[in-house]
């Protein structure tokens, strides 16, 4: 049997949207964004697990003891936001079963945080509270690379062009976007792999959960694909979007 845990992260302050609460708990099609965003990966997971979507690869029902397999979520959420969030809860009648796990001073803090609420997964998936709309198919490939391969992180192409800022002149350089990706979450991993690259001291250089596993030298990570829907909540034109694609 398999437990995949999700752990979804919403610690954040969300200055960008200006808003006076933080911005995973706006609402958008009925629903605070980062109440949309677990039930999205509860049932993101539970089709990859019974291979109900149409979007789900026909080989996952090759994968070993997946029809055992057992899924928890982790909501990290400010400290101070954790009465509002139970308040939003009984006004939604949101019922997922999920544990509330409080946040740490940086997002390395507040996934391991995340990861102590369930330290026996044998699977983890780190998920931005603010992307509601990881669709079956991205929630499928990371699970089925990360459980052959130990890593996986969704990625789409780079569509604008690109330049590289070199000194403080100003001066710049025109890069080839081909050879970038821009990457998405949930981002999937052993569970044991991910515990141990937790293991080590914070570094600045970690910016997401691949940063930490690559920087523990534990292996390579590998790229899976994503969704251009698959969009992170961050300003209001951000909101905008993403209530429309629900909508749709």
């Amino acid at each position: 049997m398999h437990t995949i845990l999700t752990i979804v992260v919403a610690a954040g302050s969300g200055t960008r949207m200006g808003t006076e609460i933080p911005k995973q708990f706006l609402t958008v099609d009925g629903e605070p964004i980062v109440m949309k965003t677990l039930r999205r990966m509860d049932e993101g997971v539970a089709r990859f697990l019974t291979g109900c979507s149409p979007d789900v690869d026909k080989t996952v029902g090759n994968l070993p003891n997946v029809d055992n397999s057992v899924h928890k979520l982790a909501l990290v959420l400010p400290e101070a936001y954790i009465p509002y969030w139970r308040e939003l809860c009984e006004k939604h009648r949101f019922g997922i079963p999920h544990t509330v796990v409080p946040g740490g001073e940086t997002r390395f803090h507040s996934v391991k945080n995340g990861l102590g609420a369930f330290p026996e997964a044998d699977i983890v998936l780190v998920h931005d509270g603010v992307r509601p709309l990881a669709g079956d198919g991205v929630v499928a490939r990371v699970i089925r690379t990360a459980m052959a391969l130990g890593a996986a992180v969704p990625v789409v192409p780079v569509v604008d062009s690109l330049r590289r800022i070199s000194g403080g002149d100003g001066h710049s350089v025109a890069v080839d976007r081909a050879e970038f990706r821009a990457v998405q979450t949930p981002q999937g991993f052993r569970g044991d792999l991910l515990r141990e690259a937790y293991s080590m001291p914070y570094d600045e250089r970690f910016t997401d959960d691949a940063s930490v596993v690559e920087l523990s030298g534990l292996g390579a990570v590998a790229l899976t694909e994503g969704s251009p829907a698959n969009i992170k909540i961050t300003t209001p034109a951000d909101l905008a979007v993403a209530q429309v694609l629900l909508e749709g």
